[in-house]
């Protein structure tokens, strides 16, 4: 069955953010950890990054990252609920005409747009970005704390954008159901960047939300 994937970023209301974990502290905290999760996450960040993805077809590591990323990493009924009201505040923000610098989504048919970010920087760099794979929320004062790592990864020049823009659009085309050519990959390292930028520079929080649909 077709699908796609969409990840948004936006900042939002700093108290909005603060309020969601005291709003489903009562839900049971019994967690869920897919199958394989720790080894999966042992290999990625033990070297599977640097395996070779495509030659030119997709390699079973490609096939094992793909699998790992969208399965989720541990999680909880109110992680869950979590996610759930931080997409509820991102369309909100839509809704209410939210500053386009304070806004960014981008989709991919059959694909995943935050696994094509992370494959494109690897494991050391992805390090650097909050959250699991594209999901995250952020309060302010959290916002200000992860900036510098962010543009450290996000922000590069040269041969290394160079390098993160091609292994991006390896796995898109590759992985994904996107034509070839027709996706951006460079909004893909701009946008979540300028998103966490405006909210610093504003005392905003920011949320992130990878969905597929």
């Amino acid at each position: 069955m077709s699908y796609t994937g969409v990840w948004s970023v936006g900042a939002v209301p700093d108290a909005e953010v603060a309020a969601l974990p005291r709003r489903f502290a009562h839900l049971d905290e019994t967690w869920t950890v897919p199958d394989g999760c720790a080894d999966d996450l042992r290999w990625w960040l033990g070297g599977g990054d640097r395996e070779p993805y495509f030659t030119p077809e997709p390699t079973p590591a490609a096939h094992r990252f793909a699998a790992f990323a969208r399965g989720g990493g541990p999680t909880a009924p109110a992680v869950a609920a979590m996610k759930e009201a931080a997409t509820g505040l991102l369309r909100r923000a839509e809704d209410e005409g939210a500053d386009p610098d304070g806004l960014f989504a981008v989709a991919v048919r059959e694909g995943e747009p935050a696994t094509a970010l992370h494959h494109g920087l690897g494991a050391g760099a992805s390090a650097q970005l909050p959250g699991w794979f594209g999901d995250f929320l952020l309060t302010a004062d959290e916002v200000r704390a992860v900036l510098p790592g962010a543009e450290s990864v996000l922000g590069v020049t040269g041969p290394r954008r160079t390098e993160v823009l091609a292994r991006v659009d390896a796995w898109v085309y590759a992985m994904t159901g996107a034509p070839e050519g027709e996706f951006d990959s460079a909004a893909l390292l701009a946008g979540p960047l300028r998103v966490l930028r405006y909210a610093a520079a504003h005392g905003r929080g920011v949320v992130a939300v990878a969905e597929t649909y």
